[in-house]
């Protein structure tokens, strides 16, 4: 009788045991916390007193009536001071994350 062997595909194929649940994010992630991709842009408008901390990578950031720019690097901080829009972009290769604070 000729029977070919099984390859590994068709092996893990008849497997029919439980997966494994994939990870869940948790429900709370205390603060507002945002994901940047590396150049994506965000803005908020009528948020003074929002404390914006990076939690990871680094991010450009201006807001209205601020004649400075600002670059924030993870553990860093930045509070808006005035009522007008505030626009953050991810700076570099990784994910920039944020989180707010309402002021």
């Amino acid at each position: 009788m000729n029977t070919l062997p099984l390859s590994p595909l068709s092996a893990l194929r008849r497997d029919r045991s439980p997966q494994p649940a994939a990870p869940r994010l948790p429900l709370e992630l205390g603060p507002p916390t945002v994901a940047l991709a590396p150049a994506e842009v965000i803005s908020r408008s009528g948020v003074t007193g929002a404390r914006l901390q990076v939690l990871a990578g680094r991010v450009w950031l201006t807001e209205t009536g601020d004649a400075g720019d600002h670059v924030l690097s993870a553990g860093e901080q930045h509070t808006v001071r005035g009522p007008g829009r505030v626009v953050v972009e991810a700076l570099g290769p990784e994910v920039a994350v944020l989180a707010w604070q309402a002021g």
